[in-house]
């Protein structure tokens, strides 16, 4: 196969698929892993949820898909709270018709006493 060739199969490998991405923010016109995974999985053909507790930085990075042709839906949620997570899910299947993949790329960072 030629690069060519492999690329257009990667591309097309997610046609018609959903994937919800948590923590798919970054910060300004940086790049993180979530907002890397969502253009990759857009530019693989898939659909696209942008989430992350922080609501611009989902935006951006869901514009950033649209720009590029994709389809994406930015949404705010915190996954330390269960409401807005069953929310947001509930609102990826409403827009998109169902979830296909679950990226979770989120951590949290705890302080501790020294």
């Amino acid at each position: 196969m030629t690069q060519q060739h492999d690329s257009a199969v990667f591309t097309q490998s997610l046609q018609g698929k959903t994937v919800l991405v948590f923590g798919a923010g970054a910060p300004l016109e940086d790049w993180s892993n979530g907002k890397a995974a969502a253009v990759a999985y857009a530019r693989a053909g898939a659909q696209v949820v942008c989430v992350d507790k922080d609501w611009a930085a989902a935006k951006r990075n869901a514009d950033h898909i649209i720009v590029e042709g994709g389809e994406a839906l930015a949404l705010e949620a915190d996954v330390c709270d269960t409401e807005t997570v069953e929310k947001t899910v509930a609102l990826a299947i409403e827009h998109f018709g169902k979830i296909d993949v679950l990226h979770n790329n989120v951590g949290i960072a705890l302080q501790l006493a020294h």
